[in-house]
Order: C-alpha cells, then structure tokens, then sequence
C-alpha cells in the first residue's frame, strides 16, 4: 500500500482520438483511484480531441507537445525530444508510459530518460506497420537498441506485439509482460430489446448488416471489406454494410462504394460513443486488418454475442468464444460465404464470463496497472 499524500503521476502518450489505444487507456483511466494514480495525456498537436473531456471529467490533463507545422522531419523529431523533456521535468511525472505504434516511439523513452524520470514503459499496441516509410524503417533496429538504454519495463498486448516492437534480447529472455487489452465487459452486454431499438433507430430491421468498427487508415484494411460487401450483395441483395469510424482513407472508400453502386448499402457512419448499440445493431463483424497488436473491437463484438469473421492476421489471443470464426486466406468470395453462414442470431447472449476469464476484464487490468505504477515509487 502506498501512503504517500501526493498519487503517482503518470502520463501516457495517447492521442484520445477514436483509436484502441486510446479508448482503452481512458477505460482504464475510469478504475484507477485518482489518490492514488494520476493519468495525464501527452498529445502532439493542438485539437480538440474526440475523447478530450472524458479525460478532463476524470481529473486528467492534456499535454501538448505541438510540432504539426514543423516539416523538416529531422528537426521536428528534435525538437519533440526537447520539449517533452521540458514538460517531463516541469511536471515531475513518476511514470511514462508509451503508448507505443511503432519502435520509433523510443523518442518518447529518449525524452523522460533525459528528464530523469524513473520509470520509462514502452507498451506494444501494435505488431506491423501502417505504410512503408523508408527512412523510417531502416532504422528500426536502432531505436530497438536504443531501448536497452532508456526504457524501464516493457510491456505488451500480445507476443505478436511484443515480437514486433522489442529487441531481441528481451524476447529471449521473455523480460516483458503482457497486459490485455480489457474492456469494461458489463457495458457490452447483450439485450434482445436493446438490439431491436438499435436496429430500429438505425432503420436496419428488415436487413442483414455487416459491420466493422475501426479508423479509415491501411490497417483496417477497408477495400477489402468493400470487395467482400459486394460479392455479398450480389448474391444478397437484402444486405447493408454499417461502417463506424473516421480516418484519412474515409472519402476514398466512399468513393470506392459509389463507383461500385453500392453507396446506398452502405452506412458511414462515423464516431460514436455507444459502441455497444452499434455492436448490437449488426448480425456479423468482419475483422480483416492487415495486421493488429490484438484488436479490442474483437473482443467488445464477442461479449456481445455478436459472431465476428477475422483474418489469419488477427492474433489466436482474441479466440475467446465460440462466436470467434477463422476466414484463411482473401478470398472475397469465400468470406462473403463465411459472413452469410453467421446469419442466425437465434440465441444470442452475451459473454461476460468467457471474457473475464480470458483475463480482458478491464477492472483487473487496471488494478493491476495501478500496484505496478504505486511499486515503482
């Protein structure tokens, strides 16, 4: 137990935009007790953010390092490390926590090492890269090796995660720890009256919808939904698509689907808060991603009950249920297959217990976060 008068100050670098990263560190925000554990938030432009206020009912701050119109990106990445350790030492944080996408990350680590923070934590969300980055990639191997150096704990959401982001010695000797992505199981729980007021907001009620929940960026992976959407429609005119998310790729996949005919079977939704409402408005998920560290949308789908089709790139940690489904290969015409066998909702009920028991309780998670942050001072 941990006395001290002041909580232990940490701040994650999360974007609070509508990525997993950043919902699931909110969430777990939610379970810390604030005199014991502060969360803040270090961002890197000057936005309103899609989940700014939840943070600031929470008693968090947003921390903004700001370098947007910066082009030279060698002197942007300097000028990153200078002012995050000018914010590091200014704010006297116990803990950083990187929320990290890609081993370039490491910056972060760079900066509260020279601010003399104590506890450094790289945590692994992901486990490939969005789009080749030449520069970037090259030096992948260094900011690994720079990690030795700076980087306290390591931690992450999968061993495909961790494989991907951490060098190899502490792969070898297995000096990281997983930490699931939890999700608070008792907002997704299953209602027949809920879904039918779902579907009836929405005006779905006589069709079979598909969605997918994620940003419009290359990992989603959204051509390829579209593609499958089609060949489902042919077959299946009684059919729509229901998109939910936001991201740079958006309008071209609009696009996509107007010059396919298909703009009026499918529903862009955009952001939402109610996930859950989405979740039970659909008859399938579809998780095609070209890559994922985990994917916590899988797990929200299935303690819903909701049956969800994903990819050999989806990592076996997200099998958790029966409603789980393997689709091998990209085949459109075969996932369109695999999609429409999942049509029977009869029986559907949620799955708290399987998701508890696969340890994605976000109460647990962030108990256990917080005796790690409160060991650490």
């Amino acid at each position: 137990m941990n006395n001290r008068a002041q909580p232990v100050k940490v701040i994650h670098m999360a974007p609070l935009s509508t990525g997993g990263i950043s919902k699931l560190t909110v969430t777990i925000h939610k379970f810390m007790n604030p005199k014991r554990v502060q969360f803040d938030y270090l961002v890197f432009r000057n936005h309103k953010e899609f989940l700014e206020d939840e943070i600031i009912a929470l008693g968090g701050k947003k921390q903004i390092v700001n370098t947007v119109g910066m082009k030279n990106k060698l002197l942007k990445c300097v000028k990153k490390i200078i002012m995050m350790r000018q914010l590091f030492q200014k704010e006297k944080y116990d803990v950083v926590h990187v929320d990290a996408s890609t081993p370039f990350d490491v910056i972060v680590a760079i900066s509260a090492k020279l601010a003399g923070v104590k506890t450094i934590i790289m945590h692994s969300h992901n486990d490939g890269f969005q789009k080749e980055i030449p520069l970037r990639d090259v030096f992948m191997g260094l900011y690994k090796k720079i990690m030795l150096f700076t980087v306290t704990d390591y931690f992450a959401i999968s061993e495909s995660a961790a494989n991907f982001m951490f060098p190899k010695e502490i792969i070898k000797n297995k000096s990281y720890k997983t930490i699931r992505n939890g999700i608070n199981v008792s907002e997704y729980l299953f209602s027949e009256k809920d879904r039918e007021k779902a579907r009836d907001e929405l005006g779905v009620n006589e069709k079979f919808v598909v969605g997918h929940i994620g940003r419009f960026v290359y990992q989603k992976n959204h051509e390829f939904i579209i593609d499958v959407f089609e060949a489902l429609y042919q077959k299946h005119p009684n059919t729509m698509l229901l998109l939910i998310g936001e991201g740079a790729l958006m309008d071209d996949m609009k696009d996509r689907a107007k010059k396919k005919g298909l703009d009026n079977h499918i529903c862009f939704y955009g952001v939402t808060h109610d996930i859950r409402r989405m979740l039970l408005a659909m008859d399938v998920f579809i998780f095609p991603s070209h890559f994922e560290g985990l994917g916590i949308a899988a797990i929200e789908a299935q303690a819903t009950g909701l049956p969800i089709c994903c990819a050999d790139t989806i990592v076996e940690e997200v099998n958790i249920t029966e409603c789980f489904y393997r689709v091998h290969g990209w085949d459109k015409n075969q996932w369109a297959e695999e999609l429409w066998k999942r049509i029977d909702s009869n029986g559907r009920r949620s799955y708290e217990s399987e998701v508890v028991k696969a340890g994605y309780d976000v109460k647990a998670v962030a108990n256990e976060l917080e005796e790690f942050y409160l060991s650490r001072k």
